[in-house]
This record gives structure tokens, sequence and C-alpha cells, in this order.
């Protein structure tokens, strides 16, 4: 083929077949070329470098992959990519994946149950190596009978989940220890009455952090009838909503804890639109430290997570899990860690 001929002229399904035609080769040491498997002598290795680039050709990974039942690609699902915090965690996720050789699908799932199943299946289908499932709402025992079927590996990131497989990993932030710290805070500012705006308790984690901070309080001798607890979801226009409802309560709580920096931030939004000065007249505080909690006017008190790290670990965990499948290591090792439990720690701003 002359290499003035126009991309008109040239066929319009390339695949190996046709570069093998167009170098006058088979289609073995195109493959070879292409791959870098087996050794093809330099001539015929110009020849078929030169025929790809005039014709544009670019190699079906996804055909080769399912052809070989074996793929570089591994699924991460989320249950929001809009929530800063959840996208710092699929940047970790992508960084080690891409790092290895892998890419990724990546699904979302606005947190219900069905479409995680559904996602699960589809990651099944196209035959990934592994799974990244962040906060998933879908019980333990639907969780468990996956990884006990065997079908893919998988690390769960932001969950608690209790049961041990050598398919199955899990990176958790200590939830628990975290919230303690930020009611022993807002008492040593002396605020006596208290409010947790809470997402959905379908979220397990939801029930830890108001566990331990309505605990803390109540250990230290605040009577329950100075504690409110409301529900709601981890979104902006929700804190705001129910700071307004909390701002209507006769003995309206001073300290405020947010399970989430978007419910904080909606609810600062709420008590400034109505006159009221953050921290003088109500103190408020988050969970997460996203990227603009810093930001905010008042800056936000919050906790902070391993967001980017916690993606990187679950990640290399996850890869770990698949050598061992592929027997690079034995899968039963105890050479490296499939529970990783991670710190949080308070970062006191302005809004409290």
């Amino acid at each position: 083929m002359s290499s003035t001929q126009s991309r008109e002229e040239q066929p319009k399904c390339v695949n190996l077949k046709v570069v093998a035609q167009l170098s006058g080769v088979s289609i073995a040491p195109v493959s070879n070329v292409i791959t870098g498997r087996k050794y093809v002598s330099p001539e015929v290795t110009q020849r078929v470098l030169e025929v790809v680039q005039q014709v544009g050709y670019t190699p079906n990974q996804i055909a080769r992959s399912l052809k070989k039942r074996r793929t570089t690609f591994l699924g991460g699902m989320v249950p929001d990519i809009t929530n800063p915090f959840f996208a710092e965690i699929v940047r970790g996720l992508e960084s080690v994946a891409l790092e290895n050789g892998f890419q990724m699908f990546l699904y979302n799932t606005d947190g219900d149950v069905s479409r995680e199943n559904t996602i699960l299946k589809s990651f099944i289908e196209h035959h990934v190596e592994g799974i990244v499932n962040v906060a998933p709402r879908m019980s333990e025992e639907k969780l468990y009978s996956f990884v006990k079927s065997r079908l893919v590996p998988m690390v769960v990131v932001d969950r608690p989940v209790s049961f041990d497989d050598p398919f199955f990993g899990l990176v958790y932030t200590d939830n628990v220890t975290a919230s303690s710290k930020l009611a022993l805070h807002f008492l040593q500012k002396g605020h006596k009455s208290f409010a947790c705006l809470a997402g959905p308790l379908i979220v397990l984690n939801v029930c830890d952090r108001i566990s331990d901070f309505v605990g803390e309080l109540r250990r230290l001798s605040v009577p329950q009838s100075s504690i409110f607890v409301l529900y709601g979801e981890f979104k902006f226009e929700s804190g705001f909503r129910l700071m307004e409802e909390l701002l209507e309560f006769e003995n309206r709580p001073t300290a405020v804890f947010a399970c989430n920096d978007l419910m904080a931030w909606g609810a600062m939004e709420a008590a400034k639109r109505r006159g009221f000065s953050i921290p003088k007249d109500i103190a408020i505080a988050g969970f997460d430290n996203v990227f603009f909690a810093e930001l905010m006017n008042p800056s936000l008190t919050t906790i902070n997570q391993e967001k980017f790290g916690a993606g990187v670990i679950a990640t290399q965990i996850l890869l770990e899990i698949v050598n061992a499948r592929k027997g690079k290591v034995p899968i039963g090792a105890e050479s490296f860690v499939r529970k990783v439990t991670l710190q949080a720690d308070l970062i006191q701003r302005e809004s409290t």
C-alpha cells in the first residue's frame, strides 16, 4: 500500500487481518509486534508498524480480554459522584488502577439497592477482575452471598462489614471515636443543648456517628431531653431543610452536628438566612472534611476522613486479592492485610 493512499481509500473496518494483508505477512507476526509477546524480525516489525500508523489501527482491548476470559478492567461503584467525598475516593481508586495497567468502569448508584444489584450484574457480564464497592446500601447478607459466589473479588469502602473471606477486603474509618471527639469539643465550648442532622438509617455509618455522639453526651451527664436527632439525606438541600425545622424548636439547640459536610453547609446557609450568627448563636460541625470545608464562611469545623488515601488502599488490597486469585500468591496467604481501619481527626475551625 502506498504511503500516499488517502484515508478514504483505506478499509473502514481495520482489524488484525487487514493489517496483516497490507503488511504482506500472516496474522501471528502482526499480533506479536503489537503485543510484544514474541520476537519478530526488525524488517517485519517496521513494515507492520508503518501499516498500523497509516491505517490508524487500534487494538480492541475488550474483545481480546473477553476472548482470554481475563480483562484489565476493575469495577468501581459510589453512591453519589457529585459528592466531593466520593469523588476524592474515586481519584484514589483510579490512580492505583492506572499505575498497574488497569482501567475502571465507574458507576453511580444513587444509593439505590436495586441499582447496586444491576451494576454488580453488569460487572460480572464485563468480566471485571475485581470491584471496589463504596458505601453500599445492600444488606450484609447480600454482600456476603456475592463474595462467597467467588464470581469476582470485592473490597468495600466506608461501610462496616463483619464477615471475613479471602476474596473480600474492607477499608473503613473509625466513625465511633471521631464522633465522641466532636461531642467533647461541643461540651468544652460550653454548649448545653445539641442536635444531630443525620443521613438515612439504612447507611450504617449514620448509626455509628449518631450513637457515639449521643452516647458521649449522655455519658457526660447531658439529659436526653437536650439532645435532638433529625433524619434526612446526605445533601445540601436536606441540611438546609432540617436546620430550618430545627430553628423553629422552642428550646433551640446551640450546637449542631451534621453527619456530612454537605448537610453542614446547607445547615449553615439556613441559619445565616434567618439572621443567626455562627458560632455565636449556633455552632455547626460536619463530617468528612471535603475540599470546600475550609473555604466556607465561616470555615467549617469537621471530622477529617482519609478519602484519596482510602481509595488508594482499597485498590491495592483488591489487586493483591486479584493476584492471589491468578495464582501469583496463595489465595489464603496472610502476607497482606485485607481489612484496614482508618483513623479520623477533629479539625477545629471557625464554625464552632
